[in-house]
């Protein structure tokens, strides 16, 4: 498949109009929707390719993979099919990089971008993981980043599948080789969201020092590494980083998954302790005359939503606050302003009691949900970091840190 494919026209209605990315079985394009003008990304598969029953049935997986996973972090699918024997997947066009190109061109990140990365990267697992699915090729080429610095997961051809890629394949599998959890590369062992969870701490670990953990010659090298080498200290490669740092990674990157981070949400929660050392910044606290430093109460948690349609941040200070929809002919103007018609005038209500913030539905027309859960009107729901609520048909995170 080559270039000549711009200009085509799909199923009558997806004209290609430029090259995004080219893969070993599959080409993603720029394409615009003849319908309604719309921008996609639309994932082509190679015509010499469509005999092949295996990769075939990888491409078709992807998408009905897609089709059930609803997340900000995960890459949307819109439509897929078959014209004339050309396989093809229309996602969510992305705006943006991935996170390889940051990678090669800028060299090792600040700390707390990084952790941004990763912890968004998490969060789109998470949603997986409660589906069931394992992604099984986390590296950065499959994560890119927007113009609004949020990270979208992509390219689930592989989830789920249960035969590892040989390593006889070595061209193939080079990239996906630095990556890799220890019982993916062995022969006879399943891959779940733990294996998933060392591989985004690879990736944290190249975000930090410039390299992945472990390199080598080939992909056997590689893969025998991460087998049997011990975990290099990033504090070492890195030695602005907390102290704190080599612990998170040495579990992150444990040889067996039962010493691993069990959860997405686990990797988180222990990320954002690393977070938040950083952001205290170097100095330590003054000990008492028997060298014990002296407790401190912990700061107060700000609290803020984003959301997610357009990055805007809005910081929640009052102790009760209204989500809705202003009118100004009503004279009704809430404290969190949300320009949609699907959100109420008085919508919800946000408070903060004491540092705990709740969530109340004021029975919306078009309902409050929290993590996809459709609110009870006038029943208080605790919300904690990284909530996702939505108000109508717009999505936002919670965040208090």
């Amino acid at each position: 498949m080559n270039g000549d494919m711009i200009e085509r026209v799909i199923r009558g209605r997806y004209k290609l109009i430029d090259e995004r990315g080219r893969g070993s079985f599959a080409t993603v394009y720029v394409a615009r929707d003849l319908n309604d003008n719309r921008i996609y990304a639309i994932k082509v598969m190679h015509l010499e390719l469509s005999n092949d029953g295996e990769l075939l049935a990888r491409f078709q997986r992807e998408a009905h993979i897609l089709l059930n996973l609803s997340d900000p972090h995960i890459v949307r699918i819109f439509d897929y099919g078959n014209d004339d024997n050309m396989h093809y997947i229309v996602m969510d066009y992305i705006d943006g990089q991935s996170l390889k190109y940051f990678m090669v061109n800028q060299g090792p990140m600040d700390a707390l971008r990084a952790f941004h990365y990763a912890r968004q990267i998490a969060e789109g697992l998470e949603a997986a993981y409660k589906q069931g699915v394992v992604h099984r090729d986390i590296k950065p080429q499959n994560i890119l980043i927007n113009s609004k610095d949020m990270v979208k997961i992509t390219d689930f051809g592989l989830a789920r599948g249960r035969d590892t890629v040989t390593l006889t394949q070595s061209n193939v599998f080079m990239g996906t080789a630095y990556y890799i959890s220890p019982e993916q590369a062995e022969s006879g062992r399943s891959a779940d969201t733990r294996s998933d969870l060392y591989s985004v701490a690879t990736v944290l670990f190249e975000m930090l020092t410039g390299y992945p953990p472990y390199k080598g010659e080939t992909a056997v090298d590689i893969v025998l590494k991460h087998i049997n080498d011990k975990i290099p200290s990033v504090c070492r490669l890195r030695p602005d980083l907390p102290m704190e740092m080599d612990p998170f990674m040495q579990k992150a990157l444990a040889k067996s998954p039962a010493e691993r981070f069990a959860t997405p949400q686990e990797f988180i929660t222990a990320l954002e302790q690393i977070q938040a050392i950083v952001e205290r910044g170097p100095g330590r606290p003054i000990t008492d005359g028997g060298g014990v430093r002296p407790s401190r109460p912990a700061p107060p948690k700000e609290a803020r939503i984003i959301v997610l349609s357009n990055g805007q941040i809005i910081p929640l200070k009052n102790e009760l606050m209204v989500v809705g929809r202003q009118d100004p002919t009503l004279g009704i103007f809430p404290e969190i302003s949300l320009a949609d018609k699907t959100v109420g005038r008085r919508h919800a209500y946000l408070r903060n009691q004491n540092g705990t913030y709740t969530v109340e539905d004021l029975n919306a027309l078009n309902k409050t949900r929290l993590n996809g859960v459709t609110l009870t009107p006038h029943e208080e729901r605790t919300l904690k970091d990284g909530d996702l609520l939505r108000f109508g048909s717009v999505e936002v995170r919670f965040e208090a840190r």
